[in-house]
């Protein structure tokens, strides 16, 4: 009987090693699921990449949440489902501004000067969301909301809500779109390069 509790014990303690687990990208751990609410399903991690500039500077580490996961930029991209981007901070200490106008600035390029003169108020919108300074560990997280927009988060606290859906498919074309900030960075973000990065932690 002893062997048998000890033995039971043992597959309980695999199992949950197996399954209790985080997913790290440089050092950043990132839980894999965001849990249901009365607003959202659950979500689930697609993928999660590291940005750096010049391969030297370290600025965020980005991670993508959809309702079911998926390899398929244009499936991703048109599905109108929830989904939420997370950028965790990595540089010591940046303006916020300055972190809104780089991704203003990564945005433009995949799109039509048309897509963009018509995202205008959008992008002014989000700018004003971003003052201040924000430091290494903070986060910025951009939630889509299927038939209302998307609901921006600095630090915990919501800023608003930019209405449509044309706004969160530009902000993440930024990442998986035809001009993504980095090749490998969009593999990541889909999940292309999930084994080779994936941290097993037990316990957490």
């Amino acid at each position: 009987m002893k062997k048998l509790i000890i033995a039971a014990s043992i597959i309980c303690s695999a199992f949950f090693a197996t399954t209790s687990h985080a997913y790290s990208v440089s050092d950043i751990d990132l839980p894999e699921v965001v849990p249901a609410n009365a607003e959202r399903p659950e979500l689930r991690l697609n993928g999660a990449s590291l940005r750096e500039l010049y391969l030297l500077i370290k600025t965020y580490v980005g991670a993508l949440y959809l309702e079911e996961k998926s390899t398929d930029p244009q499936a991703i991209l048109n599905s109108e489902t929830h989904k939420r981007m997370v950028f965790h901070v990595m540089m010591k200490r940046v303006g916020a501004r300055r972190i809104a106008n780089a991704l203003q600035e990564a945005l433009v390029v995949n799109l039509s000067e048309e897509e963009h003169n018509g995202l205008t108020k959008e992008l002014e919108q989000m700018l004003s969301y971003f003052n201040g300074k924000m430091h290494a560990g903070e986060e910025a997280v951009f939630d889509y909301i299927p038939g209302k927009g998307t609901r921006i988060t600095i630090n915990d606290e919501v800023k608003g809500v930019i209405p449509g859906k044309d706004y969160f498919k530009a902000m993440l074309s930024i990442w998986i779109g035809d001009n993504p900030v980095g090749r490998d960075f969009k593999d990541d973000v889909l999940g292309l390069n999930a084994e080779d990065q994936k941290t097993m932690v037990a316990g957490q």
